[in-house]
């Protein structure tokens, strides 16, 4: 009986989408029709999902089972069983025929993902089934393989098939972040992956260095940096290594933000009548192109709209500083937010239909909230959890990065785009700030 109620409660849908089966990563044949399981969008929590440790002969077993397993956590999208209330044999194996689906129907487990893991000298395999416990049937598998001290990125693979075989759409794990920190007693820019960990320092100058922002492509982050004195440009080249100076006019060199296309950069300048203005440089070269704004306050911030076609910004052009949007050449500026004395940082969502920015409330502390590009009521992402900050979209639209105090010091959450489900990212390593979302990586 528990098994029909939750086969009624967790409905299945078949979609017209080949099915995937065991193989190389690149393999999808198209052999029979796809099965889903129907679940709500990231941030229910409710939909539960047993991870039994990985099969196989692997001394990383347990560094890959711990990354999937945290990885899962921070989707939103499952209540993980607690291992505790496995019953299975040690025996039972992860193919179709090698299990019993009642011993994962006792745990009232719905989606059960098994893993192997085999290494052999310099290369790693890991293999993940996907079942549909109600149903008792297969929703589907791969395999990946790899280096053994590639074991972190395998296991980000393996948590962005799980979501894929469950919801249709992969995770959000083969992403990265770059942020500051301030660990070393200087600002410096570092890589951090989407769990908090495979922390890489990028930046070494000693300097105070800020804003970084990803090429579309994945390959190069531009950020600010005093390292000479002004606050001058700077893109890092993640291929070669190499850092050059892009932008050193004097004044302001700050706010780089890529184009959708990666054909401009945005950035706020010092005009040459001493104001703070926005405009457009070759990223390549550093030339100027154009100069989007004119005067009329501080106008700081930039963000493109997904299509490239629009751009948002905060400018103080009415007393305080409010969320603005302009059409890329810089024309019809109208305001965006009415809501509150002090909105800042705007961050366009990649689905289109959101922006989000940063209000100040009457106690001083900072929330992250959206509004719609249309200028609908605003939605509150957080309330009463600290000051929050530097809001930034994963490369899908269903996750928002930010920075939170909310246990005490500047650490990276993730929040689906709702709110609902908020999750600590980073711990310690000092404090961070200015997250940028990677787009997804080839790594």
């Amino acid at each position: 009986m528990a098994t029909v109620k939750r086969a009624l409660s967790w409905s299945l849908v078949t979609a017209a989408t080949a099915a995937l089966f065991l193989g190389s990563a690149e393999q999808q044949p198209a052999e029979a029709a796809k099965i889903y399981v129907e679940v709500d969008k990231p941030g229910g929590k409710n939909l539960p999902l047993s991870l039994p440790t990985p099969k196989g002969e692997s001394s990383e077993a347990d560094q890959f089972w711990r990354t999937v397993w945290r990885d899962l956590e921070i989707s939103g999208y499952f209540h993980l069983v607690d291992p505790d209330a496995y019953v299975e044999n040690g025996s039972a194996g992860v193919e179709p025929g090698t299990f019993d689906y009642d011993d994962w129907d006792i745990s009232d487990t719905v989606v059960l993902a098994k893993s192997k893991l085999t290494g052999s000298g310099d290369k790693l395999r890991s293999e993940i089934w996907v079942y549909d416990v109600p149903g008792t049937r297969k929703l589907g598998a791969k395999a990946f393989s790899g280096k053994p001290d590639q074991v972190r990125r395998l296991a980000h693979k393996t948590a962005d098939e799980i979501l894929r075989q469950v919801t249709g759409k992969a995770g959000i794990f083969n992403t990265r972040f770059a942020a500051v920190n301030s660990g070393t007693g200087n600002k410096e820019i570092y890589l951090v992956d989407i769990d908090g960990e495979g922390v890489v320092q990028l930046t070494r100058n000693r300097s105070i260095n800020l804003s970084p922002a990803w090429a579309p492509a994945g390959d190069r982050i531009a950020f600010t940096s005093y390292r000479s004195g002004n606050p001058d440009l700077y893109i890092a080249d993640l291929n070669s290594g190499r850092t050059h100076r892009l932008s050193s006019r004097p004044g302001l060199n700050t706010g780089g933000a890529f184009s959708p296309s990666g054909g401009l950069l945005a950035l706020t300048l010092t005009s040459g009548g001493g104001e703070t203005d926005i405009f457009t440089i070759d990223p390549s070269a550093g030339s100027q192109i154009a100069q989007l704004t004119k005067g009329n306050g501080i106008d700081v911030s930039p963000a493109w709209s997904p299509g490239g076609d629009q751009v948002a910004f905060a400018s103080d052009r009415t007393g305080s500083p409010q969320i603005y949007v302009m059409d890329a050449s810089g024309s019809g500026a109208r305001r965006l937010t009415f809501q509150g004395g002090y909105n800042t940082d705007p961050a366009w969502s990649p689905t289109g239909d959101a922006v989000a920015y940063v209000t100040r409330g009457e106690n001083g502390s900072f929330d992250i909230m959206t509004v719609s590009p249309s200028g609908d009521e605003p939605r509150r992402i957080t309330q009463l959890q600290g000051s929050n900050e530097d809001p930034t979209w994963s490369p899908d639209g269903r996750y928002l990065a930010f920075v939170s105090n909310r246990t005490g010091s500047n650490q990276i959450w993730v929040s689906t785009a709702d709110g609902r489900h908020q999750t600590q990212i980073t711990r310690g390593y000092g404090g961070w700030s200015n997250p940028s979302w990677s787009p997804e990586l080839a790594w």
